[in-house]
């Protein structure tokens, strides 16, 4: 796909959507990085890159991907850094041909920022945005240690779209545990309602070894959602939503399930509302196979633990 460079700085992660798309990092590490059920920066103290740094990973890019339709800008939350609406436009002087430049954002850096520094970077080149929501509901948020409130998603969303961005937002689905699944779905589709993203995108808790969720799984404080009830909780957030001109998305292999050796499910996507029908039908011949099937049914977590899914 692309040349190697010496000294190039890959970011070591970015969303599944991405998977196209130049590589160019921009700061490294979360500077957040306590969310429970994260590994991705644990072992990386956070910084901000050297716009020199960053100006010579720009020309190697260059080099690497000749025909870059889209950018991803590594890591976490570039928008803490002062000088992203400079970086931003050399990046899109350098690689003319990009159809859009994305990022990861987190709620409280779009909560400090003042509209004028956003619409600035809005205005460099940079289009879409990735949140992590997980959920709509402040318990399962509190419980996920995620540091911002339902309150504070919506806000940051609606101030996101304000200054001229696409937004995308994660909904993880079971990070409300067998306990609280049902509130998780309905309150995370009350706070999507009110954002009107442009994106949402599903991923399953997959619980890895060496988090803070591993060990409250562990003890017993936190029991993931069977499969059947988080096809539950998928349809009832599916039916939950009242969205226009939103896609909806299941795009990570955590999202399938499986039985007798092949995949039962793959997640539901499509335009909502139009498509919200037959993704609403696609749930319910899913739960019924499970609740008829004399099959075990197997999620993303029960093939981590057996290693059989190990690039999360």
């Amino acid at each position: 796909m692309f040349r190697h460079i010496s000294g190039y700085d890959f970011p070591p992660f970015r969303p599944p959507n991405e998977a196209e798309s130049a590589l160019i990092r921009i700061t490294r590490g979360c500077p957040w990085n306590k969310c429970e059920f994260c590994s991705m920066y644990k072992s990386l103290k956070f910084e901000l890159k050297p716009q020199e740094e960053i100006h010579d990973d720009i020309r190697k890019a260059r080099q690497i991907y000749r025909d870059a339709d889209s950018i991803f800008l590594g890591d976490s939350d570039n928008l803490v850094h002062k000088d992203l609406a400079e970086i931003v436009s050399c990046i899109r002087k350098t690689f003319p041909e990009a159809r859009r430049i994305t990022a990861y954002a987190r709620a409280k850096t779009i909560l400090r920022k003042k509209m004028e520094f956003l619409t600035t970077v809005r205005k460099a080149g940079l289009n879409r945005l990735h949140f992590g929501l997980e959920s709509g509901d402040a318990v399962v948020l509190e419980n996920l240690c995620k540091g911002a409130t339902p309150e504070e998603m919506k806000e940051a969303g609606r101030k996101a779209k304000k200054a001229g961005f696409e937004v995308s937002f994660y909904v993880i689905s079971g990070a409300g545990g067998k306990e609280r699944w049902k509130e998780h779905a309905i309150n995370s589709a009350r706070v999507l309602n009110e954002i009107e993203p442009d994106y949402i995108r599903l991923r399953t808790l997959t619980i890895q070894h060496g988090t803070p969720m591993k060990e409250k799984q562990k003890n017993g404080i936190f029991i993931i959602t069977p499969p059947l009830e988080r096809l539950k909780e998928v349809k009832l957030f599916v039916e939950e939503l009242d969205l226009e001109g939103c896609y909806l998305a299941s795009d990570h292999l955590t999202n399938y399930l499986w039985a007798g050796g092949g995949i039962i499910y793959r997640g539901v996507e499509g335009n909502l509302p139009g498509d919200k029908k037959e993704m609403l039908e696609t749930l319910s011949r899913a739960i019924e196979f499970v609740e008829s099937t004399d099959l075990e049914v197997k999620d993303s977590n029960q093939l981590y633990e057996e290693g059989f899914l190990t690039a999360l």
